[in-house]
């Protein structure tokens, strides 16, 4: 029946199912002749909060290889969708570490520079303080949850006390339009080339909230992830983005355990490696520095 109305909808164009992903949305390729679109069906998201995602990523500038909207609309009641553009390409993640070291490196560039183009959106609807406020009641949720599943995991107990202690670093913060979910599993290649997809998870945030996630780029290739911090910085970071990428990741690890659990158990080994990898970067001493950057580069200024 759904089908259906799909293809009502979009007459004349195939209908090609995407199973990749953890999202709750359904996702599908629209094929007609030569051009192809990323169509994405939700049964959790109002016609407004469509008409919000709509509005909030196409205020990113015209920059090749970011996916774009290009309609939203209602299924049926209680079912809504978004129509973005297709941006054909090979799955990073598999592939990058098997590249040359200066592939990965102007990939990662080129990961940057998006970024920056993505962050240049600013918030239009709270000021920082609001923000913060509402990432510190984040912070609340995924502890809440870290007990009631009471995980047991090396670190992360001394990682809630070092997110607790450090809260007064959300102070102040800037806020931008943010992916959401910004690492190579989002990403395809073509000819060289890197593209972003799936703002399914966008927001409103610190920029910094971004790297939360940066484990996966750097799992699969630090050269690519020190290209991707060389270009979004323009150089070398800042030590303030150090301290406040240690307490979005180590945040992040506290509440994957538990996400996993309740959403994708068939995950979780995977989001235990990462979490893993998080703690063992960020809590092995007080320099918030991880380690593998400082094993890249210089950091005796530090």
């Amino acid at each position: 029946m759904k089908n259906d109305m799909i293809r009502e909808l979009f007459q004349g164009w195939s209908l090609e199912p995407l199973k990749e992903g953890w999202s709750e949305d359904e996702k599908y390729l629209l094929r007609k002749s030569v051009t192809t679109k990323t169509l994405r069906i939700s049964r959790n998201k109002s016609l407004e909060d469509q008409k919000k995602e709509y509005e909030a990523i196409s205020s990113i500038p015209q920059v090749k290889g970011i996916i774009r909207p290009l309609s939203y609309g209602e299924l049926e009641k209680g079912t809504t969708y978004i129509l973005y553009t297709y941006e054909a390409g090979e799955d990073l993640r598999p592939i990058l570490a098997n590249m040359a070291e200066g592939i990965q490196y102007d990939l990662g560039l080129q990961a940057g520079m998006k970024l920056s183009s993505i962050h240049s959106v600013q918030d239009p609807f709270s000021g920082s303080k609001g923000r913060a406020e509402a990432y510190s009641r984040k912070i609340d949720l995924k502890i809440e949850k870290f007990y009631k599943h009471q995980v047991q995991f090396p670190g992360l107990l001394e990682a809630v006390r070092y997110i607790d202690s450090h809260r007064s670093l959300l102070d102040g913060r800037p806020s931008v339009l943010l992916h959401g979910d910004y690492h190579v599993g989002n990403m395809v290649v073509e000819d060289h080339e890197l593209k972003v997809l799936d703002f399914n998870r966008y927001s409103f945030g610190d920029p910094y909230e971004e790297f939360d996630r940066m484990t996966m780029n750097i799992h699969s290739s630090r050269t690519f992830s020190k290209g991707l911090l060389h270009a979004y910085f323009k150089g070398t970071p800042p030590m303030a983005f150090f301290a406040l990428w240690k307490l979005y990741a180590l945040t992040n690890a506290v509440g994957s355990i538990p996400w996993a659990l309740e959403n994708s158990p068939e995950s979780l080994s995977f989001v235990k490696e990462m979490v893993a990898n998080t703690l063992e970067e960020f809590l092995v001493d007080e320099v918030p520095v991880p380690r593998w950057y400082r094993a890249i580069e210089d950091t005796t200024h530090y």
